[in-house]
């Protein structure tokens, strides 16, 4: 209620200054009518009798005619990435942008950023920077979002508008070379058991003749190992002795089954290994990372939230992991990316990284399961705590949701940034990067190849010149 001295355009904007939308006034020497107000496009005074009136508050949001609504980013790939066009003025891309852009269409609002704290390539502008441009007034609404597990307070926040987990993105730990697979056979174990049972065969058949001869058993062997044993592990033919008795054509008899079976057994696993190489130990702990002498690139915001989420006690444990940097070289490493490093890495990143790898045979990175450092993580937007956009915001956040258009926008902000050049879908390989087994893989058996063919043309051209030599003494 108001009397005859209170000025009611004055009053109302004081009410709009303090985020109040929704006011009546009632004159004391008027019972008849009300005053209210529209704050958007433009402020203006609104009079209607009482019995004329059906809704006594109209929503102030439905149709903003224009208005400017002021937005401010964080600058963390793939999110909401800053750049500049061709004119040198600053723009928005990311999976955020077009969410927020969409937001202020849906109201008929214009949007405009906030470039005060505008980062420098890659740099990620600081929270409470961002924190403090909201609550001072200077922005309405974030094109950012925040772990909502590291407040402790959700008033001040929106929904939620991603669940995801933070992980440890590791490199693909690298395959054995085929080369050494096909001169070890795939298994140094395996080569170790076919000469120890080579070694027993050899033995035995050789002492069987000595003994049918009357001598005394030996374990020179050497020769009996490379013909007959070798010969019938490789399943080639061997002369058998003419006069044999039957014991020893029994051995002779294992000997043929059982190289093959241990030729098959061989050739089996070697084909199998050739197809798929085994890779290196994988790293599943922080051992495993010393181990293989990798370490994890964090910031100064990512060292805090480890120290958060498992304690000081585990981190200070095992510190000689870490690397801290700054968020200009970690994006620039992590995009790259540079397999010389582990990084930390949430769900909104992965999805990239792996289309990133779409047209590669292998990717060079993989997503680690066993080292997670938060099972869930839930973000949200920030917002003043007197915010007019809480409600229409959450709103639009559950119908985005509903509609998939989050997970299409995250899809589409991956051509986009290929197109101006903050990211990159690595091309397809020679075709002969597909095939199984390349030339480079027989190396070994070239080497002894080469080798061979060398001793047999210089014995060749020793035989020539000990002939030459021959004839001239004759002559």
């Amino acid at each position: 209620m108001i009397g005859n001295g209170i000025d009611v355009t004055a009053l109302f904007k004081k009410c709009f200054e303090n985020k109040m939308l929704n006011v009546l006034a009632i004159g004391n020497w008027s019972l008849e009518q009300i005053y209210s107000y529209r704050a958007f496009p433009e402020f203006k005074l609104i009079l209607r009798n009482v019995d004329q009136i059906e809704r006594y508050f109209e929503p102030q949001l439905k149709d903003m005619g224009g208005y400017p609504i002021t937005t401010i980013s964080d600058n963390i790939y793939p999110r909401s990435v800053i750049y500049k066009d061709r004119d040198g003025s600053y723009q928005l891309t990311g999976y955020l942008a077009p969410f927020v852009e969409n937001f202020a269409r849906t109201l008929n609002a214009t949007l405009q950023f906030y470039w005060e704290h505008r980062p420098e390539e890659n740099e990620i502008v600081s929270l409470s920077l961002l924190m403090q441009s909201l609550q001072t007034g200077k922005v309405d609404i974030p094109s950012f979002m925040v772990n909502l597990g590291f407040t402790p307070s959700y008033q001040n926040y929106s929904h939620v508008l991603e669940l995801s987990r933070w992980q440890v993105m590791l490199p693909v730990e690298s395959q054995m070379s085929r080369a050494e697979l096909v001169l070890c056979g795939g298994s140094k174990f395996l080569n170790l058991g076919i000469f120890i049972v080579m070694a027993i065969y050899a033995l035995v058949i050789h002492n069987i003749r000595r003994f049918e001869q009357g001598l005394a058993p030996s374990i020179m062997c050497f020769w009996v190992i490379y013909d007959p044993v070798l010969r019938a592990i490789l399943c080639q033919t061997f002369l058998m002795p003419r006069l044999s008795s039957l014991l020893l054509r029994w051995i002779f008899a294992v000997l043929l089954i059982g190289s093959f079976i241990l030729y098959n057994h061989y050739l089996t696993n070697l084909e199998t290994l050739l197809v798929h190489p085994p890779f290196d130990p994988p790293i599943r702990s922080y051992q495993d990372m010393r181990r293989a002498g990798l370490k994890l690139m964090l910031t100064g915001g990512d060292q805090s939230a480890i120290i958060f989420a498992l304690g000081q006690r585990d981190f200070d444990a095992n510190e000689d992991i870490y690397e801290v940097v700054n968020s200009s070289f970690l994006q620039t490493m992590r995009s790259l990316p540079n397999t010389s490093y582990a990084y930390p890495i949430t769900q909104t990143l992965w999805p990239h990284i792996k289309m990133k790898f779409a047209r590669q045979q292998q990717a060079s990175f993989r997503l680690s399961d066993e080292m997670t450092l938060i099972m869930s993580v839930a973000f949200g937007m920030p917002l003043p705590s007197d915010s007019i956009y809480r409600p229409s915001l959450n709103r639009y956040i559950l119908n985005v949701h509903a509609s998939g258009l989050q997970a299409y926008w995250r899809t589409r902000s991956f051509y986009e940034l290929v197109s101006i050049g903050k990211t990159k879908q690595l091309p397809y390989k020679d075709i002969s990067n597909n095939l199984h087994l390349r030339w480079d893989d027989l190396y070994y058996h070239w080497l002894i190849y080469v080798f061979n063919v060398n001793v047999c043309l210089l014995a060749f051209v020793a035989e020539l010149v000990a002939y030459a030599t021959e004839r001239w003494r004759q002559a």
